[in-house]
């Protein structure tokens, strides 16, 4: 079986499963989308959703943001872990695009890679998520699905997943197909105790 028919069976799973799913992050603008996002590496959804809330209240936009004090920024920030370097990325990052963008996010995945705290995973989600950019974003669950489905080679790095996954799934709407394969990775392939039993893929081994 090729890749590309076992990501057509893993796709048609993942639409009866899951269906249309909604954004993991809280927001009500493009910029708090982008802080949501900058706060989320190495934490989790739930914890963002509590303290972003407090913070855009406080904060308005990107320009209040870019002017806030540190200290204060890290107090709001501490529950979603590395709070200190994440006030000082999204304060400076805040004051980049005011600055230089008029308030606007850069639209393109190289420049937006320039700011603080914004690596290829965080491009993806926020040119995807917020513009629909052709982009399929690889965080720790999207690997591990992705690996364990036969799906990429288990020695490739996310970002060379995410091109491979691109074109696996190139006839689907990719950022909510990465927002499904998240889903499986939190609902059946989690990474202690998988449910096996629950995939119908011939070629997953249920023992």
């Amino acid at each position: 079986m090729t890749r590309q028919e076992k990501a057509d069976q893993v796709k048609n799973f993942l639409d009866d499963r899951f269906g249309l799913v909604d954004c993991f992050l809280k927001h009500k603008t493009d910029q708090e989308f982008l802080i949501a996002v900058m706060l989320s590496a190495q934490s989790n959804d739930k914890s963002v959703n509590k303290v972003t809330p407090i913070l855009f209240d406080k904060y308005k936009d990107l320009a209040a943001l870019s002017k806030a004090n540190v200290d204060d920024v890290i107090s709001i920030i501490k529950p979603v872990g590395l709070a200190k370097t994440k006030a000082s990325h999204i304060i400076e990052a805040s004051k980049i695009i005011v600055d230089k963008y008029d308030g606007q996010i850069p639209k393109d995945r190289e420049v937006l890679m320039t700011l603080p705290g914004v690596g290829f995973k965080t491009s993806g989600v926020v040119l995807g998520e917020l513009y629909n950019f052709p982009y399929l974003p690889v965080d720790t669950h999207v690997e591990r699905v992705s690996k364990f489905l036969g799906l990429v080679d288990k020695s490739l790095r996310p970002e060379q997943i995410e091109l491979k996954l691109e074109k696996l799934f190139k006839n689907s709407c990719l950022i909510n197909t990465h927002r499904q394969l998240i889903m499986l990775g939190r609902t059946i392939l989690t990474a202690k105790n998988p449910k096996l039993d629950e995939l119908p893929f011939s070629w997953i081994k249920k023992s």
